[in-house]
């Protein structure tokens, strides 16, 4: 099936019928000119050159070559065929907090954007793992599967924001269940979870569930979003002005990073856990973790080559346009 990588310059197709229209208002009108001026019979013989058939010819042709160099512009690809994958790797689920607190800036620029960050170097590093990402606050959400499609997983990535969970809170253990879900439970290895988070207002029966995923055989990494010191929690309104959570008093809201909790998860859970405090180096660490961890064969996913065939519309293009420049308005 033809798809085309640079869709945005298929907008340019709308040129077609608006050169259409120009071309056929000038020919109306030039036509009408030269009738109210003389006969056709008298005006074929003041013009025997004149060959109205040539012009059309040479105007489609005009058509024709801008049609072919857009589509080339638009980057057309064919899928010539399909074929498994076999990658040595394990399963991650990147759990990520969205809820308020995570857009507290006692980290640049914040800590949802610099977990963003984290996630993104983390999947430069990865290769042949499968991963899957869960959102959670006050529930949890699977936003995408475990895949090896990591380009789809950073599209969702930046879609995200603090209003894609509508329950406010910190759902830790609601996070670690629906990460669950997506693992195979016959297996009880090859399986990681990342959980990205400040730590706040936590349930308490986060611990127990990451006990009884380690006795599944999944291994959990924590990565703290904040400082121990803390920060206020913007709130943005219509009128673009940037006022902070304030509690039932009236007094502004601070949002500290709780690293205790966050520890203890990462023990229960017989992994690591990290400070996001630089993002490359976290990911690095975390990858270093990962690659300690069993693999295994994955071979379920079926990719489609694509083979570009812009060239093609190109090369059409620049024939059609050459013969244009040899086919005279006139007739000899």
């Amino acid at each position: 099936m033809l798809q085309f990588a640079q869709i945005k310059f298929l907008y340019l197709l709308c040129l077609i019928p608006i050169s259409f229209a120009i071309y056929f208002y000038w020919h109306s009108k030039k036509e009408k000119l030269l009738k109210n001026l003389a006969d056709k019979r008298i005006i074929n013989t003041l013009l025997p050159e004149r060959s109205v058939q040539r012009t059309h010819l040479k105007f489609a042709l005009y058509l024709i070559t801008l049609l072919c160099f857009i589509l080339a512009l638009a980057q057309p690809q064919l899928g010539t065929k399909e074929e498994k994958i076999k990658r040595k790797g394990i399963d991650i689920v990147i759990a990520l907090d969205l809820s308020r607190s995570m857009l507290a800036q006692d980290i640049a620029p914040n800590r949802l954007q610099k977990s963003k960050l984290l996630i993104q170097e983390l999947l430069k590093n990865l290769d042949g793992d499968r991963v899957g990402l869960v959102i959670f606050a006050g529930a949890a959400y699977t936003q995408m599967p475990l895949t090896v499609d990591y380009s789809s997983m950073l599209l969702y990535l930046k879609s995200l924001n603090t209003n894609s969970v509508p329950t406010q809170g910190t759902a830790i253990a609601e996070a670690f269940n629906q990460s669950a879900a997506l693992f195979d439970e016959k297996q009880r290895k090859y399986k990681a979870i990342i959980l990205i988070t400040d730590g706040e207002d936590h349930q308490e029966d986060a611990i127990d569930a990451a006990q009884n995923l380690a006795t599944d055989g999944v291994r959990i990494f924590t990565i703290g979003a904040g400082t121990k010191t803390g920060a206020k929690i913007p709130i943005s309104n219509q009128q673009n002005t940037v006022t902070y959570k304030k509690d039932a008093e009236g007094n502004d809201i601070v949002t500290k990073l709780n690293e205790d909790i966050l520890q203890a998860l990462a023990k229960a859970g017989n992994g690591n856990y990290y400070n996001l405090d630089n993002s490359k180096l976290v990911a690095k660490l975390l990858s270093k973790d990962i690659a300690k961890i069993e693999t295994k064969t994955i071979n379920d996913k079926v990719f489609t080559n694509f083979v570009e065939q812009y060239q093609y519309f190109l090369v059409l293009g620049l024939l059609v346009l050459f013969i244009n420049i040899f086919i005279p308005y006139k007739k000899r």
